[in-house]
């Protein structure tokens, strides 16, 4: 057997290794999460079915205590003033007092009780939609939630004509079905709150009957306060950021989320139409057409390639810059983190819109030096003969310019560039981190090593590489989950060009004006799908966000699990 063979042998040995590797990585994971989930819901089935019983026994085991929590499920924080504890049933009381004020103050039922109803009637045999017309925030809320309203302009309702916005009998407005899923999103989960607050009193209730009368004491205020904060420290300081994340993060993607379920594209106008929900009807044009499913797979294929390309590549040349920085062969480190630091310190869109001036087609610095240099024919030749998975990297059968970023048929060669770009700007970063992660190795690690006789390449790949690794693992999942959906660097410098042939998108597509970019990652296609597609694809759209939430959640659940130092508390 010679050398060559001997050499595909082993790769081939290699390839089936990681391969089985990979295969029962993935398998083992999937397998904890159905059993994960199975658990959960198992969990809350039990919960719900022994929900009831364990009411049924409280009452019958504890009757008194049983009052308590039952006086606090009719007016919250009522069992804590009969637990003589005044200091929990205020605020208690207070919550529940607000969103009966937020309610009251928002609603118009004051004119329904004035007797507006009577002179405006509904026709016989026409619905009446009295929280539609009279509701506050929260039943108005849930109201259009579940509808996404009824009437539009030029209907005809309680005997008026309903117009885009009536400032007086407001009911006479039409419905906007983009409000009313933004209203009834955050009605539901301000009483979500107000829920898990009634709760916590209806428990606390009962619970605080029973210590009183094992203990014979009335926990005082100064005491209460004392144990709350002792013992709830941690979670007290950080409700300013919960209170955030509620508002700035899940509402908003709660928002997204019940958008994929719906029918809102461009084509319905506010005010002249609504749109409903469709159930999975979106997910089926996404899962079930072949042609919407082929761009999906290639866009998602590219995603994570590029997501792995860019997050492996600047890793691995800032490692070694920093190895070569901290070497004791060179001289003027300073000097040299500066210089190499400075791709870094310009801001990534100024670097990316000159990258994308340097690759232009007819002005481009690349052409023009290529030019000057004569060297435009044998650039573009060499490029040509260049294969990556059986496709050229050039295709373009016109000579002259090499279009670096526009061509159809230059698809890898744009991938190839946006790939190098985003290594020139991301490994300073890298290679700053390592520069300091070096720099806390103990010395004495080194010193041993030398008394055994390590030689340099076993002390980087026992001691120098294990250690890095360790520290920075956390930031390479983080920075793969960042050039997952790293809209700038494609938005920027390619802007997801260059298109595909005519002839490769299908007519179901191209009416919408919907298809993707070659460069084009997930989400520089999703706000193509938003704002730039023929009809704006709202709801096609947030499919694809919930698939890109889903795969980052799992891909860095799955990772940030498997090291150590994520679930190190020191």
């Amino acid at each position: 057997m010679d050398q060559e063979s001997r050499f595909k042998r082993g790769l081939i040995k290699v390839g089936s290794f990681l391969h089985e590797r990979i295969l029962m990585s993935v398998w083992r994971f999937f397998k904890q999460l159905v059993l994960g989930i199975y658990n959960f819901f198992k969990r809350l089935f039990l919960g719900i079915v022994n929900f009831f019983p364990k009411i049924y026994h409280a009452i019958k085991e504890e009757p008194k205590a049983a009052l308590k929590g039952i006086s606090s499920f009719l007016l919250p924080g009522l069992g804590q003033v009969r637990n003589k504890q005044w200091y929990k049933a205020l605020p208690i009381f207070l919550v529940f007092f607000i969103f009966i004020l937020i309610e009251i103050f928002t609603s118009n039922y004051i004119y329904a009780i004035s007797g507006e109803i009577q002179e405006f009637p509904a026709a016989a045999g026409e619905p009446f939609y009295f929280f539609r017309d009279y509701g506050g925030f929260f039943t108005k809320g849930i109201w259009g939630l579940f509808t996404l309203g009824k009437l539009v302009l030029g209907d005809t309702y309680r005997g008026e004509t309903i117009v885009i916005f009536d400032k007086i009998f407001t009911w006479k407005s039409a419905d906007n079905s983009q409000v009313l899923l933004g209203e009834g999103t955050i009605a539901i989960s301000l009483l979500l709150l107000l829920g898990a607050t009634w709760y916590f009193a209806i428990k606390d209730a009962f619970q605080s009957h029973i210590d009183i009368r094992e203990t014979g004491e009335v926990e005082d205020y100064k005491t209460f306060i004392r144990r709350v904060w002792d013992d709830f420290f941690a979670y007290i300081i950080i409700i300013p950021a919960v209170i955030l994340i509620v508002f700035f993060t899940l509402i908003p993607f709660l928002f997204s989320f019940l958008v994929a379920f719906t029918s809102w594209t461009g084509r319905v106008s506010i005010g002249e139409q609504l749109f409903s929900w469709q159930g999975l009807e979106t997910f089926k044009l996404v899962f079930a057409n072949p042609d919407w499913l082929k761009f999906f797979g290639d866009v998602l294929w590219w995603t994570i390639f590029y997501a792995f390309m860019s997050s492996v590549t600047v890793y691995v040349l800032g490692l070694i810059q920093a190895l070569i920085i901290e070497s004791k062969y060179v001289v003027f480190k300073r000097f040299f983190r500066v210089m190499l630091i400075i791709p870094w310190a310009i801001p990534a869109l100024i670097s990316l819109m000159l990258f994308r001036n340097v690759f232009a087609d007819n002005f481009g610095l690349m052409n023009q030096i290529l030019y000057e240099a004569d060297m435009t024919d044998t650039v573009r030749e060499f490029l040509r003969g260049i294969s990556i998975f059986g496709k050229p990297l050039v295709g373009q059968a016109s000579n002259g310019n090499v279009l670096w970023l526009t061509s159809p048929d230059n698809g890898l060669l744009a991938k190839s560039i946006i790939i190098i770009v985003n290594l020139w700007i991301g490994y300073p970063y890298f290679m700053m981190l390592t520069t300091g992660v070096l720099g806390t190795i103990p010395a004495s690690l080194y010193e041993a090593a030398d008394i055994d006789g390590a030689t340099d390449t076993q002390k980087f790949r026992y001691i120098t590489f294990p250690w890095v690794l360790r520290a920075t693992a956390p930031v390479i999942i983080t920075t793969f989950t960042f050039n997952f959906n790293n809209f700038g660097a494609i938005y920027f410098l390619s802007g997801g060009g260059p298109g595909y042939p005519t002839e490769a998108i299908p007519q179901s597509v191209r009416v919408l004006g919907a298809a993707p970019g070659q460069t084009d990652i997930l989400i520089s296609w999703i706000y193509k799908l938003t704002f730039q597609s023929t009809v704006n694809q709202y709801n096609l759209a947030s499919v694809y966000s919930i698939l890109i939430f889903i795969f980052i959640g799992l891909v860095a659940v799955y990772n940030l699990s498997k090291l150590k130092s994520f679930w190190e508390e020191e």
